[in-house]
């Protein structure tokens, strides 16, 4: 009687294990990526609204990423969402340091590009054109999103006319 409860006991731990591992491995991931999806389909629809919308939209935006960011700390697009949505918000600190860490994780040239506006719009001239200028190097095309006497001092800091 004992060792049939024994192994009772194991295979009912076996299947918890089980469940867990194929809900941490298999569940999650995919409710974190149709969260990303919706995040990413809002903050786009956003865009079009006015400032109070696009702020709403924002929030509720960031509750949804903080909901899924256990298991999306490594995937860049998390952070570019996330720092996004932060810049509507105009959490622009915040923003810096989610771009920041997305770039621990991958360089990308959008990614200098975006922390370099935020740095913009912090005052903080000298650290943005050196973000953008890195931005330029990777990807010439990205002076054109730029323009005026920021343009010229990204221009001449990556070395491109």
């Amino acid at each position: 009687m004992r060792r049939r409860s024994v192994i009772v006991l194991l295979r009912t731990a076996a299947v918890a294990a089980a469940w867990f591992s194929f809900d941490y491995l298999c569940v999650e991931p995919f409710r974190g990526n149709v969260v990303l999806r919706d995040v990413y389909q809002r903050s786009v629809m956003s865009e079009s609204r006015d400032a109070v919308q696009a702020a709403v939209v924002a929030r509720r935006n960031l509750h949804d990423l903080e909901r899924v960011a256990r298991g999306r700390r490594l995937d860049p697009s998390w952070y570019l969402l996330y720092a996004g949505n932060c810049e509507t918000l105009q959490l622009w600190s915040e923003a810096t340091d989610t771009y920041t860490r997305a770039l621990h994780i991958d360089v990308r040239p959008e990614i200098y590009f975006q922390r370099g506006l935020v740095m913009f719009r912090l005052g903080r001239m000298d650290a943005a054109v050196a973000d953008m200028a890195t931005a330029v190097r990777f990807n010439p095309n990205m002076l054109d999103g730029i323009d005026g006497e920021l343009r010229a001092r990204v221009a001449a800091a990556a070395g491109v006319r």
